[in-house]
């Protein structure tokens, strides 16, 4: 298994990788740190989570244009609009039990 790095996190394919990273380090989050959880929404770790990925993507890959830059903030937002959507959904399913 290849290791991932930064510049596959810009592709179609890394940006679902990074949206389950995400996903999965926001549960982490929760159930690690309850009070986290009471304090912060999880989708605004999420959101707050993926950009630190992406900022990180963007400075790893030297992401020094302008178009560079579109492709990095088009990743995170596909990303983050994944993460987003996806712990809604996991809340919403849950709430309606």
């Amino acid at each position: 298994m290849d290791a991932t790095t930064f510049a596959q996190l810009l592709t179609p394919a890394g940006i679902v990788i990074a949206g389950a990273l995400v996903t999965s380090l926001v549960q982490l989050l929760k159930g690690a740190l309850p009070t986290l959880g009471d304090r912060v929404s999880g989708a605004l770790q999420a959101f707050a989570i993926s950009l630190a990925i992406y900022v990180l993507a963007g400075i790893a890959t030297g992401a020094s244009t302008l178009d560079a830059g579109l492709v990095v903030f088009e990743s995170w937002l596909a990303c983050a609009l994944a993460a987003v959507g996806t712990y809604s959904a996991a809340r919403h399913v849950a709430d309606s039990r």
